[in-house]
């Protein structure tokens, strides 16, 4: 069990279960930019979304707290690839109020160290046009651009990003 402090905040892993996803979800539809794009029925069944994609892999879900326990910040990815040797680094973002205090990168540090732990030869993320901040932090932490996907449920193109972890 991941457990580990940036700041005043803790950060922990999160169990993939209702009750502790519910949180998650509702501080997920206040902070990223495809919120906007999202019907009220899609946003009604992300945890529902969440568990099924999630269920069956190897997941790990981490999160920042305040010291009062609010969810502020998240990141949330599993192990795939005919081997397992990809990461995919799914979702994750922190609440404005939250924001340029390093949580970010504090939690995709310990996603990647896990990850590196699991034998994970490299993280895979995909992020859109509209979100340059993620795209900058990627690139400051390793990430390079390998990547395409043109979007068929929104405007936009998503850029897929690849850090490697470890030599092959």
């Amino acid at each position: 069990m991941i457990e580990t402090k940036h700041g005043d905040y803790n950060i922990h892993e999160i169990a993939l279960t209702p009750e502790a996803l519910q949180p998650l979800v509702e501080l997920h539809h206040q902070v990223l930019p495809s919120r906007a794009y999202a019907s009220e029925e899609k946003k009604r069944g992300l945890l529902g979304e969440l568990q099924a994609a999630l269920a069956g892999r190897d997941p790990l879900i981490v999160a920042a707290f305040t010291p009062a326990g609010e969810i502020v910040a998240y990141k949330l990815g599993y192990r795939t690839g005919n081997r397992r040797e990809c990461f995919y680094s799914w979702l994750g973002g922190v609440h404005p109020f939250h924001r340029r205090k390093g949580l970010g990168r504090a939690l995709a540090r310990v996603q990647h160290d896990w990850a590196r732990e699991q034998g994970c030869l490299y993280v895979e993320t995909h992020t859109w046009g509209d979100n340059p901040g993620m795209m900058i932090l990627n690139l400051q932490e390793g990430f390079v651009a390998s990547g395409s996907i043109a979007a068929v449920d929104r405007p936009g193109t998503r850029i897929i990003m690849r850090k490697m972890l470890q030599a092959p």
